[in-house]
This record gives C-alpha cells, sequence and structure tokens, in this order.
C-alpha cells in the first residue's frame, strides 16, 4: 500500500470480498484524495477482489463520493450498531434440540464454514477454503476470534463469531441455513458468543447489520451509531 495516512487492509489471498476488506481510512491534508486513488490501484493490481467499508470515523470528508468516482460502486449499506456488554443480556430460551458450542475442532470449524458458504448459489467455495486453511490459527491459545455453532440433529444449522481486540467485541458472521430460520437458533448462537466475550470482561459488543437484522438485534439491546457504506473494489483485469 502506498505510504502516508492510515488505512487498513486485510489481504486473506483469496478472490473473495467477503475476507479482503479495506477499513479505518483517515487521510489527512490535501494530499488525501491522491492517497485514496493510489490505495484504490494498489488493490486492483492484486487481482482479487476489495471491499471497502466507510463509516462514520472515514476520512476525508467525502470519502463514498470519491471512491464511487474511481470507479468504485457501493455495493450495500448497513448501519453500525453498538451494546454495552456490563449490562446483563436477555436469556435465549431453550430450543428444542439445539446443541450450542464453541468451535473447537476441524469438524466444528468445516461445519461453520459451511454454514457461511451457504449464502450464496452455488455455496462459496473460497469460504471453505478459507476457514479449512484458517484451523491452525483458530486453535491458538489465546486467539482472539471466538467461533461458536448451532447443530440439530447432528447438522449445524447456525453460526456466530466474535472477535476481541482493544475492549471491543466485533460481531460477525451471524447466519442461519436456510429450512432452519425464525426458529430462535441464531438468536442462540449469538447470545452464546457475547456471553463469551462478557465473560472474558470485554464492556462493548459493536457489529454492522443488514434492515432486516437491524431488528433483531435493537431487540438484543443494540442501539445505532452510524452507517456503513460498503464499496466494492475490482481487480483491475474486471474493473
Amino acid at each position: 500500500m502506498p505510504p502516508g495516512g492510515e488505512v487498513h487492509v486485510a489481504d486473506s489471498g483469496l478472490d473473495d470480498d467477503t475476507f479482503n476488506v479495506v477499513a479505518g481510512a483517515r487521510f489527512p491534508g490535501r494530499a488525501s484524495s491522491a492517497r485514496v486513488l493510489a490505495t484504490l490501484a494498489a488493490l486492483r493490481t492484486t487481482g482479487r477482489r476489495f471491499t471497502w467499508w466507510v463509516g462514520p470515523g472515514s476520512r476525508p470528508e467525502g470519502l463514498s463520493a470519491l471512491l464511487a468516482a474511481a470507479g468504485a460502486p457501493v455495493a450495500a449499506r448497513e448501519a453500525g450498531m453498538s451494546r454495552s456488554l456490563r449490562r446483563a443480556l436477555p436469556r435465549a430460551g431453550a430450543r428444542r434440540g439445539l446443541v450450542v458450542r464453541r468451535v473447537r475442532t476441524p469438524e466444528d470449524l468445516a461445519g461453520f464454514a459451511a454454514v457461511l458458504a451457504a449464502n450464496w448459489e452455488p455455496p462459496a467455495a473460497t469460504v471453505r477454503r478459507f476457514y479449512a486453511e484458517s484451523v491452525e490459527t483458530l486453535s491458538r491459545p489465546g486467539c482472539p476470534a471466538l467461533l461458536f455453532v448451532g447443530e440439530v440433529a447432528g447438522e449445524v444449522v447456525a453460526s456466530a463469531e466474535v472477535f476481541l481486540s482493544e475492549g471491543v467485541a466485533g460481531l460477525y458472521n451471524v447466519s442461519t441455513r436456510e429450512g432452519f430460520r425464525r426458529r430462535g437458533y441464531g438468536t442462540a448462537v449469538t447470545l452464546a458468543a457475547l456471553g463469551a466475550a462478557r465473560a472474558a470482561g470485554f464492556g462493548t459488543a459493536v457489529l454492522q447489520a443488514s434492515e432486516e437484522g437491524e431488528r433483531l438485534y435493537r431487540r438484543l439491546g443494540f442501539r445505532s451509531f452510524g452507517v456503513y457504506t460498503e464499496h466494492a473494489v475490482l481487480p483491475a483485469a474486471l474493473g
């Protein structure tokens, strides 16, 4: 990435913008526009897709418009939401046949990945590959990513993850397989993940929510603090 300014780039090495993310951009001063354009150019030379998140703290002002004008169109808008974990969490309630547990084995991790991959048609092979290649990292003691699954009759049907860093728990990858939705499974797994973050001493949880998901998270005590705009950054060959 070009020097100067501040930007965080996660590059998985896979051609999947689920895992290739640009965030936290704070380019100061008159050269900010040039730095943004240079960052876009560097991303495009990788040959991989990226998503650039523009949030309430992103700089320069007008970053979203600048990205769109530079050929990185808006792909989605989601609410940024937070919740204090110092307040008690709601009880999930018993869900008949549902077993919720933290992911600790390669088999559970494969089930977690399968739930996420099923959000695409056909299921995303890159999602399965990412987690298959991350078994060792996610199994290390002290790994900040805690993954949870919900299983019914031997089948993993729901997932959730919290990433613990700097006193904040980021909630990600909340998903339920089609055919098992609207039964409270996703809520139960989400609460297990938040409960683990709370038990680890983390005081705040944050997430990005779709319009549909926002209603669910409000019921769990989350409140909006702003909007995140996601821009699609395509490789030079596709842009």
